[in-house]
């Protein structure tokens, strides 16, 4: 899973968090990014993550993929 929702509420104590899965193959859309060479995210995908599913973090996603994203996340909803 990858955590789309701010700061501000992944700090706070609400159960609740916006992302979305890792895909294994491109989804063949222009609003999927790569994640590396192997994970794909599409941002059509979005869905509510309750905090105690999560356990540990295990990786960081750098600054170019996460603007991918933002761009990708502002083109599906319009913002």
């Amino acid at each position: 899973m990858v955590l789309l929702s701010s700061d501000g509420v992944n700090e706070s104590e609400r159960p609740w968090l916006l992302g979305t899965e890792l895909l294994e193959r491109d989804p063949m859309d222009i609003l999927g990014v790569a994640i590396d060479a192997r994970y794909w995210v599409s941002t059509l995908n979005l869905t509510r993550l309750y905090r105690p599913w999560f356990d540990e973090r295990v990786a960081e996603i750098d600054q170019d993929v996460q603007e991918r994203i933002d761009i990708a996340l502002r083109a599906a909803l319009d913002l």
